[in-house]
């Protein structure tokens, strides 16, 4: 009854209902990574804004099935300890004769479908719907009348194969196919993402679906970090954050580190802490790295960081570093101005919707001219502390109620007047000239 507006009961119709994907959630386990940091904001923004919106998950051949709201926040609190486990979990084989059993004797499950036609279903969601069940969500959506809405954080899979096994490759593209062809609208996280967007659409003979931009949120989860000085005897530092696969670039990271030891006292040079799991196609870079016994142990690998050691590491940083090739978004560089850190950073794909002019770019192939920024960053405190106070001024980080809230407003076409004249309000409301910088 939530999203049935009281005048219905006065005969009046009502206003289609907005639904809210739980699916990736309920399957996640373990530590959140980018994108279910994306779903809890704007589901947890949605509950605290208490708009009209009902949430479900998709259970394999079941169907769709809502959640009501106190199995989301249990959700969203148990995904937040980071030692979630996946609510739907692998049948046992008892349970799986006991389904055979029953399908035979019984007959097959009707797949649920809570949706009515008009409403709106939203998926911020990667690969949601395994391969063998979109057959199925693809019938339920156009026997409910459900219109669809996608979210695409990059395409870079199809933009730079060279950096993904075929399997990953085709693993994706499929699930972008699917969203091009089921979605209404996708919203797209950069501008970058929605030119990707649109060349994909265009290259796999898509129709063309309408795209949107939405800005993700700037802020960790809530974190409670303990109160403490840094120690000052410990070695100062830069930081970068990202997983350590081929396209973040660590080599020329790798490269610039050893120009800095080369050309400079290297009691002067700072650590550098890459902070992130080990991804893919790196092991002849860790392994050099590993045996770089000229480089003193300086640079140094963090793995398993959660939030509120994480928040301290930006807050001790001498400053950022991003180098990254390519990027649907690039959430460590606002994080870093977030926490009033200056970055250098590559000025390629979306980075500089993230940083601006806040942030100094570089060539992500050119060494020296990284080298030239890292090194007045390293070594001239009156320019970084000037870029500070500059990050300081003039960079509001971003909360997930104003992503949200632009969510909502890119959907309001869908839902109707009612929704839009709300949109509007949670504008006029969340105006950022109504709220003071952050620091």
């Amino acid at each position: 009854m939530a999203c049935a507006e009281a005048e219905c009961f006065l005969g009046r119709v009502s206003q289609p209902c907005l639904w809210y994907d739980m699916t990736s959630l309920r399957n996640h386990g373990g530590a959140v990574t980018g994108i279910q940091r994306a779903i809890m904001g704007v589901a947890g923004a949605l509950r605290e804004a208490r708009v009209p919106v009902r949430y479900c998950a998709f259970r394999k051949k079941l169907g769709f099935h809502e959640m009501d709201a106190a199995s989301v926040d249990e959700r969203l609190a148990d995904l937040a300890t980071g030692r979630a486990q996946p609510t739907d979990k692998p049948r046992t084989a008892m349970g799986r004769v006991q389904r055979r059993l029953r399908r035979r004797f019984v007959g097959k499950d009707e797949a649920n479908i809570p949706f009515a036609a008009g409403d709106v279903l939203l998926n911020l969601g990667f690969s949601t719907y395994q391969q063998r069940h979109r057959d199925l969500v693809a019938r339920i959506f156009e026997s409910s009348g459900v219109r669809y809405v996608g979210f695409i954080y990059d395409l870079l899979m199809s933009r730079f194969p060279e950096w993904w096994e075929p399997e990953q490759q085709q693993h994706t593209a499929e699930w972008f196919q699917f969203t091009g062809r089921r979605a209404e609208l996708v919203l797209c996280c950069s501008e970058a993402t929605r030119r990707d967007a649109a060349w994909f659409f265009d290259r796999e003979r898509i129709a063309p679906v309408a795209l949107r931009t939405v800005r993700l949120a700037d802020q960790l989860q809530q974190a409670v970090l303990a109160e403490r000085r840094r120690d000052a005897s410990a070695r100062p530092f830069v930081l970068y954050v990202s997983t350590i696969e081929v396209r973040k670039n660590h080599r020329l990271l790798f490269q610039v580190w050893k120009r800095l030891l080369e050309r400079n006292d290297p009691a002067t040079v700072p650590d550098l802490v890459f902070v992130g799991r080990k991804g893919w196609l790196v092991d002849d870079f860790l392994t050099e790295l590993r045996n770089a016994d000229h480089l003193g142990g300086r640079i140094r690998l963090r793995h398993g960081v959660g939030d509120a050691e994480l928040a301290q590491l930006y807050a001790d940083c001498l400053f950022t570093v991003y180098p990254s090739i390519a990027e649907g978004w690039g959430l460590p560089v606002a994080e870093s101005l977030a926490h009033g850190k200056y970055c250098v950073a590559s000025g390629t794909s979306s980075l500089p919707e993230v940083g601006g002019a806040l942030v100094d770019y570089h060539d992500p192939f050119d060494v020296a001219g990284a080298h030239a920024l890292i090194e007045r960053a390293i070594y001239d405190p009156a320019f970084r502390a000037e870029r500070e106070r500059a990050i300081r001024e003039g960079y509001r980080a971003r909360t997930w109620s104003e992503c949200t809230d632009e969510i909502l407003d890119a959907l309001a076409p869908l839902l109707g007047e009612a929704e839009r004249a709300r949109a509007a309000n949670r504008r006029q409301e969340n105006d950022p000239r109504r709220i003071g910088s952050v620091s």
